[in-house]
């Protein structure tokens, strides 16, 4: 619903290059201004508010409020500027939980210089069902405030569990920090902060901390700028496209990191709904932002938003969970610069930016830009003088916009999520390099004003209201459980100043929690609305520093850089990880002595990614027990994996790992003590009082490395080798259960005191239920220890899989680091097959006995850079893929012809990051993700008859015979020793 705005509103954008502003009434653009942007930000604002108003010939006083949209919290943490960030203390409610994974562990090391202060445990956290992990403790508290204040720190950050459920314990905790540290010091809440996600929403709220002081002083000069207007209103924009009051954001910088995309998206939505009213397709709409150093392309969804990220976000090397909008930026824009090298024409990456005026060639300079190639033919005599005459000849300017053009609709492809041609809103002050034909697009709209829609979009902001929380019904439905988050969200809207009669829902999401029998589930609702007219921020004595001698000019605005640095990387999409140090990884080597392999922080790296592609869409993301044992190698410690085959005979291998939802294992951070108590607890059942070695029930994912810990924590060895050489969703689809052998005498354990031993059972179905029973009651997330095993066994399981998954992640990283494609590398490493490249267009899920049972949806994603003959499918195909926790079936479905089945279980289908090659969850897939879909083929233990019968297609009632993928004898994986051996 469009706004109806009586007053004039101004929209501000000030940007790495220029500042931009508004002024609207109406929805409606009265007047525009365009300045570079200097370093002196609130004088900037200062100009562009007198300009516009000045344009549009409107009195100052008749002006409503500002919005601004703002990159200067963000530079803060790029550029990592010790006098805008200060030190933080993290106070954790997590009773025994996520003491192995401690605050600040992966920051980059100059970072976490500036913002490490300190960081404390105490009682509290809920479980996923809503109950009390432990009540608070005040006298913990009291203690933590005694030691905060000795270390001279008044930046606080509280993280609890669970707490985006329920904000209680936090709000609670938070009082009495404050009553005991007194005023002075800056008392925040992970809730307010960031989604679900504990490690990923403390570290949003560890950023958010460290800038609150730097914030303050920016939202008072933007206050001060905007006080000569009168009786004027001041909000700043948010990631996500809506709103936020001066002192709220004041309190939650974080928040405003990256609205600049959003905010052009919704200015392009607006400026070209006259041009876009009458047609009457179903064309998908991409937003084309084309700046002066790069082009931002997103989708826009019908509600007038950009389609939001579903990965987690890094700033600046540290790993985030708030929500940016989905962008593909591509090192495109006026000011790159252009390069003749032959008969070859290059355009870009780097860029003159805001010096175009002075180092192009059009106004004098040495340097051909994108913008000239547009312009040396053009009439206009400020581009038609003797310098584009002389030195712009015309095979040049085509060859040019040959490269450009390429660029852009390579971009276009990867960003588009359906087939067919695409509607583009051009806009930008560098959309100018664009021509009138793009390959997949069947109509460009560049509308009036798209030299401001990023203001555009800032004064049409809205205010939201959220709720993400996880719930489990008790006499309610999830229907009903999902209407009361509606109807809170609401209510937050209003709160926030938003019109009941405006509001409207743009984004819900319910997705079942896996591997759990209570039936949880997580919910996540947005609202927006239009600001109630006439709507005032109350500014009272709580927030001072927006109030009396704090709207005086600051003395250190001069000192403010302009613009976010040349790297993009340091704000991205997160891949699984990134190789920061100076490490050739082509010569790299492990560290082999004898039987024994030592682990380093690279190898750990490794692991992520080949686990992750052995664990084909389950077992959870390894991030926080990666944290776990990066610092035990940190603190001194080893982590090593013993050889398979020399093990003796007479040794025995407990089987340690976590069982319970991948989910819960992200928000309820491992402790130090699940894993290990299980163990001794099956000790105990079993008889034995010692042990040799450890390995994991499955190679997939987290328990992998929660194998790797509990040995490490036993001061034992791991051993090269795991019950399943991939990931199954049931215990008892392993290789020793596929050989007639218990799970029982086995063992769980909730890491806070309470343990469950299942001496016998009738069966493995028993057994499993029994288990499965007692991890639910554990809050949905257990260690487990099964029937011990001996070396003479052992010695039989699958080959080499901790060398298996770590040659996976190696073959990724040697690609990364040489920017070459890592999904061929793999392909080619692993004998694997390519089964797709496409994009999710639809994810369903359901729960059934705790397991999530459903299927994904990808149309196809043309792949230019591959000739036709070697892509597996056609650009009008689609591909299904059934799941049940891991990938079961993958098939290919093509208009007139009947369906094919390209890979199904045992085989392993694992989804990649078409970007990065990182490996995707279930958890993971959401509308609008880019993947390729890959197949390995399975060992022929589980392809032979009482294999297939465990693992295959009818084990998960699939009416599909099974047919492996790939040609040729299987090979084994190779061993780190055969690898790397002595003598090789």
């Amino acid at each position: 619903m469009p706004s109806k705005l009586a007053s004039y509103v101004i929209g501000i954008d000030v940007g790495g290059t220029n500042t931009d502003s508004v002024i609207l009434q109406n929805e409606s653009v009265l007047a525009w201004h365009k300045t570079a942007t200097t370093s002196d930000i609130q004088q900037g604002v200062e100009t562009a508010i007198a300009a516009v108003v000045k344009k549009a010939a409107t009195p100052p006083c008749h002006v409503d409020c500002v919005k601004i949209g703002t990159t200067q919290f963000v530079n803060a943490v790029l550029e990592q500027d010790a006098s805008k960030l200060d030190k933080v203390a993290v106070v954790r409610l997590c009773g025994p939980y996520s003491r192995g994974s401690p605050p600040f562990l992966d920051f980059p090391p100059r970072l976490r210089a500036l913002m490490e202060g300190h960081f404390g445990y105490v009682d509290g956290g809920y479980q996923v069902d809503g109950t009390p992990i432990s009540p608070l403790n005040p006298h913990q508290l009291r203690e933590q405030a005694s030691i905060i204040k000795i270390k001279g720190i008044t930046s606080v950050v509280v993280v609890g569990i669970y707490s985006p459920s329920n904000p209680s314990q936090e709000d609670e905790a938070r009082s009495i920090l404050a009553a005991e540290l007194g005023p002075g010091y800056d008392i925040s809440c992970s809730s307010a902060i960031g989604r679900l996600g504990f490690l990923e929403r403390e570290n949003a709220g560890i950023l958010n901390a460290s800038l609150r002081r730097f914030a303050r002083h920016v939202i008072a000069g933007f206050s001060y700028a905007v006080r000569k207007l009168g009786k004027c209103k001041l909000y700043i924009t948010l990631n996500d496209g809506t709103l936020s009051k001066a002192s709220t954001a004041a309190e939650y910088p974080v928040r405003c990191f990256s609205s600049g995309p959003t905010n052009s998206a919704r200015g392009a939505a607006l400026l070209a709904r006259v041009e876009s009213a009458y047609d009457s397709d179903d064309s998908e709409v991409l937003v084309v932002d084309v700046g002066g150093t790069t082009t931002d392309i997103c989708a826009l969804l019908k509600t007038g938003y950009p389609r939001q990220s579903s990965a987690f976000v890094k700033i600046a090397g540290v790993r985030t969970n708030f929500t940016i909008p989905d962008v593909h930026s591509i090192a495109l824009g006026g000011g790159s610069i252009c390069r003749v090298d032959c008969d070859r024409t290059s355009v870009g990456p780097d860029s003159v930016g805001s010096r175009l005026g002075r180092d192009s060639i059009s106004f004098g300079g040495n340097t051909l830009t994108a913008s000239l190639l547009s312009l040396s033919n053009a009439t206009d005599l400020v581009f038609s003088n003797k310098f584009t005459d002389n030195l712009v000849r015309p095979s040049t300017k085509s060859a040019g916009l040959r490269e450009i053009s390429r660029a852009l609709e390579e971009a276009i492809d990867l960003v588009k999520t359906k087939q067919g041609d695409a509607k583009v809103i051009l806009v930008g002050g560098g959309s100018i390099i664009i021509g009138d034909r793009i390959a997949g697009v069947g109509k460009i709209i560049r509308p009036k004003y798209l030299e401001v829609a990023n203001a555009v979009g800032a004064a049409i902001g809205k205010v939201s209201g959220t709720v993400d929380k996880t719930v489990v019904p008790r006499g309610t439905t999830i229907d009903q459980e999902l209407e009361d988050a509606k109807t809170l969200a609401i209510e937050r809207c209003i709160a926030a100043g938003g019109n009941k009669r405006t509001i409207e829902l743009v984004e819900v999401e319910t997705v079942p929690v896996s591997y759990v029998t209570n039936g949880a589930t997580r919910l996540f609702v947005r609202v927006v609305g239009d600001l109630v007219e006439g709507y005032e921020e109350h500014q009272g004595s709580s927030q001072p520093h927006l109030n009396g001698d704090a709207y005086r000019k600051p003395t250190d605005f001069s000192s403010l850089r302009n613009g976010i640095p040349n790297d993009n990387s340091l704000m991205s999409k997160g891949s699984s990880y990134d190789i920061v140090e100076q490490v050739n990884l082509r010569s790299y080597r492990p560290r082999i002595e004898g039987d024994l392999w030592y682990l380093s922080e690279l190898d750990l790296r490794f692991l992520q990614d080949g686990t992750g592609v052995l664990g084909v869409g389950s077992c959870g993301e390894p991030y926080p027990v990666y944290l776990a044992c990066l610092l035990a190698l940190r603190n001194g410690g080893d982590i090593v994996i013993r050889r398979q085959d020399t093990l003796p005979d007479n040794a025995v291998v407990l089987v340690g790992g976590f069982m319970g939802s991948p989910s819960v294992y992200l928000e309820r951070i491992p402790g130090l003590n699940e894993v290990t108590d299980a163990m001794q607890a099956a000790m105990k059942a079993s008889g034995i009082s010692t042990f040799d070695a450890v390995i994991p029930n499955e190679i997939g994912g987290m328990n992998a490395f929660e194998a790797l810990l509990a040995a490490h924590r036993f001061n034992k060895t791991t051993l090269d080798t795991d019950l399943v050489a991939r990931a199954y969703p049931k215990v008892w689809q392993t290789v020793r259960c596929l050989h007639g052998i218990p799970i029982t005498p086995a063992a769980v354990a909730d890491g806070n005191g309470q343990q469950e031993i299942f001496q016998t059972s009738h069966d493995n179905f028993e057994a499993e239920d029994l288990m499965r029973g007692a991890c639910t009651e554990f809050g949905s997330l257990s260690g487990m220890c099964i029937n011990p095993i001996h070396g003479i066994e052992a010695k039989t399981l699958p080959r080499n899989s901790f060398s298996h998954a770590w040659s996976i992640g190696r073959s990724i990283a040697l690609s990364r680091s040489q920017k070459l494609d890592p999904i061929s590398a793999l392909l080619k490493s692993e004998r694997g097959i390519l089964l797709f490249t496409g994009k999710i267009i639809s994810v369903t899920r359901n729960i059934g006995s705790g397991f999530t049972r459903g299927s994904v949806l990808l149309s196809s994603l043309a792949d230019t850079s591959s000739p036709s003959k070697t892509r597996p499918h056609t650009s009008t195909s689609s591909l299904l893929v059934d799941f049940e926790n891991e990938n079961l079936s993958a098939t290919l479905r093509a208009p007139g012809q009947a369906d094919k089945t390209l890979a199904v279980c045992p085989d392993l289908i694992t989804f990649l990051d078409k970007a990065n090659g990182a490996p995707l969850g279930i958890s993971d897939y959401k509308y609008g993700l880019r993947v390729s879909v890959i197949a390995l083929r399975a060992p022929p233990i589980w392809t032979s008859e009482e294999g297939l019968e465990m693992g295959g297609p009818k084990a998960f009632g699939l009416d599909v015979v099974y047919k492996g993928v790939g040609s040729g004898e299987y090979e084994a994986p190779k061993s780190v020793w055969e690898m790397f051996g002595e003598g090789k």
